[in-house]
């Protein structure tokens, strides 16, 4: 296994691709295919960015037109020119970064059986949303065409493998992030006078940002101080509420920033507070990633988050979770954490999970191992399952 090509519009933005620079180290030829143009989150500073071709660190870049530009489920490349850079590159195996309900899945797999390349579909989605049946029969024939399946959580991994159905052989399955994070060589996060705590994230209910404040209002005796990133249609309603609770001179609200400024964020903070509620059809949540997770635990800031989605598999016994909308026992969290003493065995233990299962490095490991077992599998002698504990 020398070449490689992953597709994916994640890696239009640059910030993203630290996973395949450490993907490239490993002797292997890398073509990454992008949307040429793509509408670019955070909400509230959309824009359309352009890609162009460059090759770094060994990672080839290679924009491709695409309609639906920001659409995840719709999005489509231009025909020809995804046939042609798939024809050209002859890969060893393609990775295409895609939910299995998505055109750009479907346009990739079914190039990729016509010249009998082998595809791996990673897929982030934990809960079993409905869609039309068209949806449905794209989805099935998708899954029909991989030769394996990697999962950015447990729950994830579960949906896919339900989805998929069953196959003789079992398909291959692993648990895998799909980004790493840059983990600093050496610890050098300084504590602050009073707890500085941080919340990151979209302004909508299922953030359960209201939550938050609520706790905070039950400590509001103790030293804290609360940055809030992010914007959307429920900060009005939260403004209220934190001047309601008499919270307003201790809260800062940043709005929505870019990631270049996220990363400046970590070293003033102590804590990531992460709220989040499940959502109301039960099991998923609005956290299904846990990326800022991990990059918090990786800048040696404790997470407190709730029981939602992925937050207990991301930060294990490196952090604090507890039940979502218990005000309370959020408040106790944040209060136990108030002496420097109290918190830095977790910022120790974060960094060191964070440098062991999420870092650029030990994510492209894992995806190695995956990738080989994918294709040579008799040589592995079992169906492979790679979880986050590794």
């Amino acid at each position: 296994m020398r070449r490689i090509l992953i597709i994916s519009h994640v890696y239009v933005a640059p910030e993203h691709r630290g996973k395949l620079r450490a993907l490239a180290a490993r002797d292997l030829e890398l073509t990454v295919g992008v949307p040429q143009r793509w509408k670019q989150p955070p909400p509230g500073l959309d824009h359309m960015v352009e890609t162009t071709w460059e090759r770094q660190s060994g990672v080839e870049i290679f924009p491709i037109p695409v309609g639906d530009p920001g659409d995840l489920l719709r999005y489509r490349f231009g025909r020809r020119a995804l046939a042609a850079l798939i024809r050209d590159k002859r890969p060893d195996l393609i990775q295409v970064e895609e939910e299995a309900t998505s055109a750009a899945a479907r346009q990739v797999t079914r190039i990729a059986a016509g010249l009998d390349i082998p595809v791996v579909l990673f897929g982030a989605e934990s809960q079993d949303h409905r869609v039309p049946l068209a949806v449905r029969w794209r989805r099935r024939r998708t899954l029909r065409q991989v030769r394996g399946l990697a999962a950015g959580s447990e729950a994830a991994a579960a949906l896919l493998k339900r989805q998929a159905g069953d196959r003789a052989p079992p398909l291959p399955i692993a648990v895998i992030p799909q980004l790493g994070v840059h983990v600093p060589p050496a610890p050098e996060h300084q504590p602050h006078e009073g707890l500085a705590i941080g919340c990151v994230g979209r302004l909508v209910p299922a953030k359960g940002v209201d939550t938050l404040l609520e706790a905070l209002a039950e400590i509001r005796s103790a030293s804290w101080r609360l940055t809030i990133v992010g914007d959307g249609p429920d900060r009005e309603r939260l403004e209220a509420l934190a001047s309601r609770l008499r919270l307003a001179a201790r809260v800062r609200w940043t709005g929505a920033l870019p990631p270049d400024h996220l990363t400046r964020l970590w070293p003033e903070l102590d804590v990531l507070a992460v709220p989040s509620r499940r959502l109301p059809s039960g099991g998923g949540s609005i956290e299904p990633h846990g990326h800022a997770l991990v990059e918090a635990m990786a800048h040696e800031v404790v997470v407190v988050g709730t029981t939602a989605g992925v937050i207990p598999e991301v930060v294990g016994e490196a952090g604090v979770t507890v039940p979502p909308d218990d005000a309370s026992s959020l408040a106790e969290a944040l209060r136990s954490l108030g002496p420097v003493a109290a918190r830095l065995p977790l910022a120790q233990a974060g960094r060191a999970r964070a440098m062991k299962l999420f870092s650029d490095d030990a994510v492209a490991e894992r995806t190695v191992q995956f990738w080989r077992e994918v294709l040579e599998p008799s040589a592995v002698g079992h169906q492979p399952s790679v979880n986050a504990d590794g």
